[in-house]
Formats: structure tokens, C-alpha cells, sequence
């Protein structure tokens, strides 16, 4: 099975993988959340819904709604898939998977 997607390089979403990218992650909620608690008039409550509702809507237009890769690497292997179909070449309930689906429950 030599040459399958599963086993190809993806640079579009092997980054996902990394430690330092959920770090980040959480490092950006928090920075939003901090940029949004310093606007006057707003509470701490409507602060953390705004942040929780900017990261939703943008996690999910990237995750979901653009499809392939910027990379001519793959010879357009990765072209009719979301970057969500991407991480872990498909496979369901992989670790990244699990930290990106439970950060905006938690």
C-alpha cells in the first residue's frame, strides 16, 4: 500500500500534531480572552462567550470548510478533503483529534 494518502507527508496538517501547536492554541484563547476583557463595558461573562464563540466559528470555518492543500507536494492527493479529514490521514479519535474536539467543551 505503498504511495497511499494515509502515508504521505501532509505539511497541511502535520503541524497539528505537534505539542507546541496546543500550547499555542490554548495561548491564543486566552490572549482573545484577555483582548476582549479589556473592552470597556463589557463583563467577564459576555467576555468568555465572545471568546468561545470567535474560537468556535473560526476552528470550524478552518477545520470544515476549506478543502485541499496549498502545497503541490502531494501531487493533489489531499484535494477533495477538509484539513479536519487531513489530520492523522483520517483516522477517527487519534489524540490531536480528541485535544481539538474537547478545548472548547473545557
Amino acid at each position: 500500500m505503498e504511495g497511499s494518502s494515509a502515508q504521505l507527508i501532509n505539511p497541511n496538517s502535520t503541524w497539528l500534531n505537534l505539542r507546541g501547536s496546543w500550547i499555542t492554541n490554548v495561548c491564543l484563547i486566552v490572549g482573545l480572552r484577555i483582548i476582549l476583557g479589556t473592552i470597556p463595558g463589557v463583563s467577564s461573562e459576555f467576555a468568555w462567550t465572545l471568546t468561545n464563540l470567535i474560537y468556535n466559528l473560526a476552528t470550524f470555518f478552518m477545520f470544515h470548510s476549506i478543502i485541499g492543500t496549498p502545497f503541490e507536494v502531494n501531487q493533489g492527493e489531499f484535494d477533495g478533503r477538509t484539513l479536519w479529514e487531513q489530520i492523522d490521514g483520517g483516522a477517527q479519535f487519534t489524540p490531536t483529534k480528541k485535544y481539538l474536539t474537547a478545548v472548547p467543551i473545557v
